[in-house]
């Protein structure tokens, strides 16, 4: 009975134990205001507390939304005396809490061990659902929605699938750049062969061509995160997809004002006047117009300078005609010396540059249907404007463009933003025009995995010997090594100082076999080169013959002539073909450019010398090309005014009848005119 007893009071113990603890674990904490009742933000830069109180009411993505004294129930953990990085891996808020152990306490506690309502309503999934958009886009639609009743949100069909929209960005050269820094670490960047030069090891720029921080292509999966809505439908963030047009219910003492936060009473806030003059003239937002100078130009010296007139007397607020190359502001500029009288240029004082600026950019964008930032830098309404007949001639889908920073949109917005947070106009009737795709994925991320994206290798050695031809590009080579070796040693030297090579060094060699070598990347992606060792020739103590040595080099001749080389090889190559395939060889030229007809070759294996001429047919004149002069030789040769003979005649034979005649000038020609080929 005692141990009945016992076994009883054990189970009643357990119970006990895990109740308790269920207490002590899941408990309720209040959100309360103060000075302290701030989160703790760990990647935005601002400053900004993202949720939603009596002083700042925002909200963005990731972020717990809470109202001052909301009731939160702790799922895990203890309070902290202060925010740690390292142990939220999201943003904090600071509550206070009772429990049954610890009585009132107050602590930091991380979002992600908070539970709260949703605010995605039935009512808001239908309203959503009725305007088009796919359900990936409710949840972070309902914060916004739930935060400000009356922003208005607006589907925009693009008809496209996700992965083409981003595929005919890419397509497009020098169409979706982003700034090299440090910061990126090389992530952001294509590493394609058109957008990386592996032979010079550096990426190809398009805009601020030399500078410390050029522009080069983005990849795919960077621009798929900036052309994907859902990573923008935020408080900070959703003003790219803000409708453009000129607000008449917002008072000209706003707009000012709205102005003024933009510039923070720096140099471009001596033209406020002209910004609400321009908005009111081309019937667009002067605060967005405010906020693109401020992209565009920048604020303070870097503004004053770009603008100020100082290069030729003009004015260009928007950096209108800034294209790419060593001096994209001098280019604008330029444009702005233009003479059209419609968009008031040439722009040779501010107002006529702020206003008439703004007039080219509703003709040219806004009044053709981009009239949201977002559209104005990624044109894929193309087939929404046709299929609804808003306009009548769109421009197509990825062209016409007004910037190339795939960053530019989001940093546009984010001025927007705190210019109406700080006027207290968050609450207006805002209409946002948002896109969707057929086929998106369920997400999409920045890529993180950088370094240097270089594995190509400038050269491969063979007992010293380089490779004949080799190119970085191609993985596969034949090399034909005289079956009297009996040892090799290859060596290879990467473009790139920050790549790893395996694969290289002393190997017996026996039989025809592959050697791989292996060159990995700093960022981790790897190129495999093949090297196939084909043995050649017999086994014997002596060597042997010059011809033996051509023919297993793979090298044309006869008794006085070496044919087959292609027009531009270099003597080198012919060299270095030779002795592959006899290491014992010895080979002179007369002298050490490109291969050309009569070029002299002495061959010596041995005891044995044999001196070749080269013969490219079709140069008859014997400087390495195919061209007029050589068809205007042979026509006087066939005429009897002029003389060809040796390596030169042989040439001349261009379709290798064993006569110089007509045939041959007409093959000449119609080479010269790209009809026909001569073979060598």
């Amino acid at each position: 009975m005692k141990r009945i007893y016992k076994y009883l009071f054990m189970i009643i113990f357990f119970i006990s134990f895990l109740f308790i603890n269920k207490v002590n674990a899941d408990y309720e904490a209040t959100v309360f205001n103060g000075e302290n009742a701030k989160c703790s933000l760990r990647n935005d830069s601002t400053g900004y507390c993202f949720y939603k109180d009596s002083s700042f009411s925002s909200v963005t993505q990731g972020v717990l939304w809470l109202d001052n004294g909301d009731k939160v129930t702790v799922i895990t953990g203890h309070d902290i005396a202060s925010p740690d990085s390292d142990l939220c891996p999201g943003n904090y808020v600071y509550a206070k809490y009772n429990s049954l152990r610890h009585g009132e306490k107050y602590g930091y506690y991380c979002n992600t061990y908070l539970k709260s309502d949703s605010f995605l309503t039935e009512e808001l999934k239908q309203e959503f659902a009725n305007a088009g958009f796919p359900e990936s886009y409710f949840e972070s639609l309902a914060y916004l929605k739930t935060a400000h009743p009356n922003w208005i949100f607006k589907a925009i069909d693009t008809e496209l699938k996700f992965s083409d929209a981003v595929n005919g960005e890419i397509s497009i050269p020098g169409n979706a750049l982003v700034q090299t820094s440090s910061s990126n670490n090389y992530a952001y960047f294509s590493i394609d062969p058109q957008s990386f030069d592996y032979y010079n090891d550096k990426f190809v720029e398009y805009d601020q061509i030399g500078g410390s921080n050029p522009w080069c292509e983005a990849n795919y999966d960077t621009v798929a995160y900036y052309m994907d809505p859902r990573n923008f439908l935020t408080d900070m963030h959703i003003f790219q997809f803000e409708g453009l047009s000129y607000d008449n219910s917002i008072s000209d003492e706003n707009y000012q004002s709205l102005i003024l936060q933009i510039f923070k009473n720096d140099y471009l806030s001596n033209y406020v006047a002209d910004f609400l003059e321009a908005g009111k003239t081309s019937n667009m937002s002067p605060v967005y117009l405010a906020s693109l100078s401020r992209q565009e130009v920048g604020i303070g010296e870097t503004a004053s300078t770009a603008i100020a007139g100082t290069y030729n007397g003009m004015y260009n607020f928007y950096n209108i005609g800034a294209t790419g190359g060593e001096s994209p502001a001098i280019n604008g500029l330029n444009y702005a010396a233009k003479t059209d009288i419609a968009t008031l240029r040439p722009w040779d004082t501010p107002n006529k540059a702020i206003v008439g600026g703004a007039i080219w950019m509703n003709d040219k964008y806004i009044s053709v249907g981009q009239d949201t930032s977002y559209f104005k830098k990624w044109n894929v309404i193309y087939n929404y404007l046709i299929s609804t007949g808003k306009v009548s001639d769109p421009y197509t889908n990825f062209y016409h463009q007004y910037m190339t920073s795939i960053m530019a949109p989001s940093s546009e917005a984010t001025t927007t933003y705190r210019s109406y947070s700080n006027a207290g106009l968050l609450n207006t009737g805002f209409i946002f025009y948002i896109p969707v795709y057929d086929d998106m994925p369920s997400s999409t991320n920045r890529p993180t995995t950088g370094g240097w994206p270089n594995n190509y290798l400038s050269s491969i050695s063979i007992n010293d010997n380089n490779i004949a031809e080799f190119d970085g590009a191609t993985e596969k080579y034949n090399y034909y090594l005289d079956i009297n070796t009996e040892e090799i040693e290859i060596t290879a030297i990467p473009v790139s100082n920050k790549a790893q090579i395996t694969g290289t060094g002393k190997f017996e060699i026996t039989e025809n076999t592959t050697k791989e070598i292996i060159v990995t990347a700093e960022n981790g992606n790897t190129k495999t080169y093949k090297i196939n060792i084909i043995l050649t020739g017999q086994k014997i103590e002596d060597p042997i013959d010059v011809v033996t040595t051509l023919n297993n080099a793979g090298i044309k001749n006869g008794d006085k002539y070496i044919s087959g080389l292609s027009i531009g090889t270099k003597l080198d190559v012919i060299k270095n073909k030779i002795q592959n395939a006899n290491k014992d060889a010895i080979v002179e030229f007369d002298n050490n450019d490109i291969i050309s007809t009569g070029n002299k070759i002495i061959i010596t294996v041995g005891s044995e010398v044999k001196t070749y001429e080269t013969v490219i047919y079709g140069d008859a004149t014997g400087d390495g090309a195919i061209d007029a002069i050589d068809y205007v030789r042979i026509r006087k040769y066939i005429m009897g005014t002029a003389n060809l003979s040796g390596a030169y005649k042989e040439a001349s034979d261009a379709n290798k009848d064993g006569f110089v005649d007509a045939i041959d000038y007409v093959r000449i020609r119609k080479y010269i005119m790209g009809t026909a080929d001569i073979e060598q």
